[in-house]
């Protein structure tokens, strides 16, 4: 069975997002949604990653991911 890894492809690297410290935390997390393209996959150098919640909030989701 092959996976279909195309959608990271087009994920920017989480090392390269620039969130101002000035906003809140609500619009950082949707401004970090919007730079990488994804709020469960995510791009590390040359690791990718797809990250699976099941019913969790995304507000704890997004919290697992960034320190605000």
């Amino acid at each position: 069975m092959e996976s279909d890894f195309s959608r990271f492809s087009e994920l920017k690297d989480i090392c390269d997002v620039e969130i101002s410290q000035e906003s809140s935390p609500t619009e950082k997390k949707k401004e970090y949604i919007r730079q990488i393209g994804s709020s469960t996959a995510h791009k590390v150098g040359d690791v990718e990653v797809e990250c699976a919640y099941g019913s969790m909030n995304l507000e704890k989701i997004l919290a697992d991911i960034i320190c605000g």
